[in-house]
């Protein structure tokens, strides 16, 4: 029998439908009907777009939504029990993009080879999955998904055992409206349960400090060599590690600002619970890395944070706004394409002003590989090299909510607004620094410290 097509995407469609509906009923802790979700939603699928879809498709992509794997038997599963596994996960397991094979019975496979048939997702299982996102935007029917983390999550919030820190990466600015400040997503997120939100700028500001030391250091040792930095973009190191592993030794060891941000803030209160929010679904498998785990507890992006906004009825016209000055022009700067470089070379400035500083940065998968195939191919003579997985930089993320020119436009505007050009000018970073043992920001330069090698470093080979 030949397949039917599907209405383009209409999982995915789908999927924002069921997760604000289990936002609502699971923080009501209104489970008595929650069994007939799956029932209703192929009654409206059914009467909307004259389509159908089986029962285990729709169960399915429930489990993606609460941070479940996908089943292949779904027989005697009841949603209330799936609702249960979901509130009880410490974290989200690999893979973070998954497969509803189910699925694949409605795709007619003209246009396009399927990334679902030929199961090219599940190198998820090998970890070489960057977890870019890109296979997710273009399957068809909306049958590749990653797990959202939010459920696990409204537990915690609740009954306030733990203290929820958010960190928020830099892209955010203009992502949920022109005059959405970050002092008013700080009051949004405190009035759902969080005890506050940290800008991850800040933690940016100081592994700029870091990376640019590691880069001085670098050079002044072997300046005919090149540096990789590893801020930022897990795609790229991913890249890095899967393609190029001979010049793994050239990249930086310092972790990215997620997690240095988590880092601290698990120094500073050893009972804190962190989520990470921002446009990235490869931040999902950051997170849950080997040498990483433990230090972000749960990743949301922009988008689910815009559907749990939403579901909650939080109006940003009556958030009290909550604003404070974090970080510097060099930590807001992570988030565009470049960013890094520009940061960098700001800081180098201070430490040494006639260091070399030659720079590159590429943007999105193909000019990442293309972009690292020049370097082995000694086609290229540069000393830092700065990779982003999207297009764009973060600002052109998979989860964005904005297109990515808008997205430039804020950010710009959001750079030009700082009051603090680099991490020197910033006290907070001295402040954060004096509170978890390091002094002073110049000691940041003695990267064998013990205290910068446990919150600041990582072993990228791993």
């Amino acid at each position: 029998m030949k397949p039917i097509c599907l209405e383009t995407q209409i999982l995915n469609k789908y999927k924002t439908i069921i997760f604000r509906e289990l936002i609502k009923l699971v923080w009501n802790e209104n489970l008595d009907n929650i069994d007939d979700i799956p029932k209703n939603i192929l009654e409206h699928v059914k009467s909307e777009s004259n389509q159908e879809i089986d029962e285990d498709t729709i169960i399915n992509l429930i489990r993606v939504i609460l941070g479940l794997n996908p089943l292949e038997s779904i027989e005697n599963i009841r949603l209330k029990d799936m609702i249960y596994e979901s509130i009880n996960l410490d974290k989200v397991e690999m893979p973070i993009i998954s497969i509803i094979d189910d699925a694949c019975k409605y795709c007619d496979n003209t246009k396009y080879e399927c990334l679902i048939k030929n199961k090219h997702i599940n190198c998820n299982k090998q970890n070489t999955c960057s977890a870019c996102g890109e296979c997710i935007s273009k399957c068809k029917l909306g049958a590749i998904s990653d797990k959202i983390e939010f459920i696990p999550i409204i537990n915690i919030l609740k009954n306030k055992k733990h203290p929820v820190y958010a960190i928020l990466a830099p892209a955010f600015t203009g992502q949920f409206g022109e005059d959405i400040s970050s002092g008013i997503l700080r009051g949004a997120l405190k009035s759902i349960g969080f005890k506050d939100m940290i800008e991850v700028a800040l933690a940016a500001d100081i592994l700029t400090i870091i990376e640019a030391y590691h880069y001085y250091e670098h050079m002044k040792n072997n300046n005919k060599d090149y540096f990789i930095t590893s801020c930022c973009c897990p795609v790229w190191v991913s890249l890095i590690k899967s393609k190029f592993p001979e010049i793994v030794g050239n990249i930086s060891s310092s972790v990215s600002p997620m997690i240095a941000c988590a880092r601290i803030i698990k120094v500073l209160n050893p009972e804190a619970k962190v989520v990470f929010i921002g446009p990235c679904i490869a931040k999902k498998k950051e997170a849950i890395s080997e040498d990483l785990k433990g230090d972000v507890d749960f990743v949301l992006t922009f988008q689910e944070l815009d559907e749990i906004f939403k579901a909650l009825n939080v109006n940003f016209l009556h958030i009290k706004e909550d604003n404070r000055l974090e970080s510097s022009y060099c930590g807001r700067v992570y988030a565009k394409s470049g960013g890094v470089s520009k940061s960098i070379e700001m800081v180098l400035k201070e430490i040494d002003e006639y260091i070399k500083f030659n720079p590159i940065a590429f943007q999105g998968p193909k000019e990442c590989m293309e972009g690292l195939e020049k370097l082995i191919n000694k086609e290229i003579d540069v000393t830092f090299i700065e990779g982003m997985g999207c297009k764009g930089g973060c600002i052109g993320g998979p989860k964005k909510l904005i297109p990515l020119d808008e997205g430039e436009k804020y950010m710009d505007k959001y750079l030009q607004e700082s009051k603090l050009e680099t991490p020197f000018d910033n006290l907070n970073v001295a402040q954060f620094l004096l509170e978890i043992g390091i002094k002073k920001i110049e000691d940041l330069g003695d990267t064998n410290q013990d205290k910068i090698q446990q919150i600041f470093n990582r072993n990228i080979e791993n």
